[in-house]
């Protein structure tokens, strides 16, 4: 941030568990510098089979999953909401209200409810007086000349909304037809922001909502923080709050609310929030380590594909393909123990690969009639960052020990842990080392985390020979 900005001090009131686009817009704004989070409050909200007590409890699972992705260890900053609705008449304290209150009476604060009003609406309740430091901007409310408004997030808590509009905060709606305008196809966003950890999370979060056959996504949760990023980015006009109490008695006060009323740019927005989330998850987070072998990627083999559980080569491709790129960023760096299968599809694969050459690489080598640096010449020009016609150690700063990887399973010291593949019999732990074969594994790549497991239970286990048969 330039020096002499006045940094804006910004609350977001979200409700995380229920939809994803509200984890894409805390990380847009977390990329800002302009923005400085003052804290993260958890609205409640209505579901016909979650009541509100365990929606707190999704909510805060999932913000804290979302900021260890971007790679905060500290959650000081997450506060739990309210546990019922002004609509019941329910206006209890609770940690997030505490806080609003605690800003709202020192200084000026922003506060970008993604969801329901109801936290904002019992703060104000509470100490009436915060309202005149207080700008809301807020999602909700259909168009303005509907005869009446059905979107959830006010239909979550009506007298939330009253209270918040009759005081003398400032508020900014983003009315949900806005939502229907600012669409992304999952194409492009697999493109734009599938390259690092917290990419991959966010699209494979959204994924899970949607039905494949969708091919858009809308980001109506993005457009508050766009505005206040880039205020030239909304078309903005100034209404009277009377003209948005459908449900309510008229007011007598001379109160005019800003209705976000169309879009600028969407394509502006999201070129905006996705180049800002590269930068955000390559300043925090790290580069992680991934093994796997024995894809046999392409292989219609019958006996390969009854290995894997499918039908066909391509679905078992595409599979592996898919699961590939959901946990590993294009930064990550891949060991794959051999026996890859078609080497063109490297190019579709996440990661750094460095392949270690199992028997399928050997045979290939020698029908090319190729030398080991030739062959390891075209697959790097391919995209495999580096090639090994044997086994080699791990750098010992990954695990802490001596890890020995090679296609076959072979001897080591007691001391050494061994990565392998090749071995297609269900014994994906032996003695002295780890069976990494892709079938063993659901067709993904194991995480240096998970693999850490793996050898503390092969370091515990007892052995007197070695046990590396079928």
């Amino acid at each position: 941030m330039k020096k002499g900005k006045k940094q804006i001090s910004l609350v977001i009131d979200s409700d995380f568990g229920r939809t994803v686009e509200d984890d894409m817009a805390l990380c847009y704004a977390f990329s800002e510098s302009k923005f400085k989070i003052e804290a993260i409050t958890l609205a409640p909200y209505k579901d016909r089979q979650i009541n509100v007590e365990n929606s707190q409890v999704e909510n805060e699972l999932e913000l804290h999953r979302l900021l260890r992705y971007i790679g905060l260890k500290d959650y000081s900053l997450c506060y739990e909401g309210s546990k019922g609705f002004c609509d019941d008449l329910y206006f209890k304290s609770s940690p997030a209200v505490k806080k609003i209150i605690s800003l709202a009476s020192k200084k000026q604060i922003t506060v970008v409810c993604l969801g329901g009003l109801t936290n904002l609406a019992i703060a104000i309740s509470l100490k009436p007086d915060i309202a005149k430091n207080i700008e809301i901007l807020w999602i909700g409310l259909r168009h303005v000349f509907h005869q009446e408004f059905t979107d959830l997030n006010y239909q979550t808590d009506k007298k939330a909304f009253e209270i918040v509009a009759k005081s003398n905060a400032n508020l900014t709606i983003f009315p949900s037809y806005i939502g229907k305008l600012f669409s992304i196809s999952l194409n492009k966003m697999e493109n734009d922001i599938c390259v690092n950890h917290l990419g991959n999370y966010l699209y494979r979060r959204i994924t899970e909502q949607f039905d494949f056959t969708q091919e858009f996504c809308r980001l109506y949760s993005l457009t508050p923080i766009a505005y206040l990023d880039n205020p030239e980015f909304c078309y903005v006009k100034k209404l009277p709050l009377n003209l948005l109490l459908k449900d309510f008695h008229k007011t007598s006060m001379d109160k005019l609310v800003n209705y976000v009323y169309d879009l600028k740019s969407t394509e502006e927005i999201w070129k905006n929030f996705a180049k800002k989330l590269t930068k955000l998850t390559n300043n925090f987070s790290p580069v992680s380590y991934f093994f796997i072998s024995d894809t046999h990627l392409d292989d219609g083999r019958k006996h390969k594909l009854k290995q894997f559980g499918f039908k066909t080569k391509e679905e078992m491709t595409e599979t592996i393909i898919k699961n590939w790129n959901s946990v590993v960023s294009k930064k990550d760096i891949v060991y794959h123990l051999g026996d890859f299968g078609n080497y063109e599809l490297i190019k579709r694969l996440n990661g750094k690969v460095n392949l270690i050459c199992g028997n399928h690489e050997i045979s290939d080598m020698e029908k090319l009639g190729l030398t080991f640096e030739q062959f390891k010449d075209k697959l790097k020009k391919l995209g495999f960052a580096n090639v090994f016609k044997e086994g080699i150690f791990l750098n010992k700063k990954v695990f802490g020990q001596d890890i020995f990887m090679n296609h076959f399973p072979s001897k080591t010291q007691p001391d050494v842990v061994n990565f392998f593949g090749h071995v297609h019999s269900l014994k994906p732990v032996k003695r002295l080392g780890v069976n990494v074969a892709a079938n063993y594994h659901k067709c993904t790549p194991i995480s240096q985390s998970d693999m850490s497991h793996f050898i503390d239970f092969v370091s515990d286990t007892q052995y007197t020979v070695d046990d590396f048969s079928n």
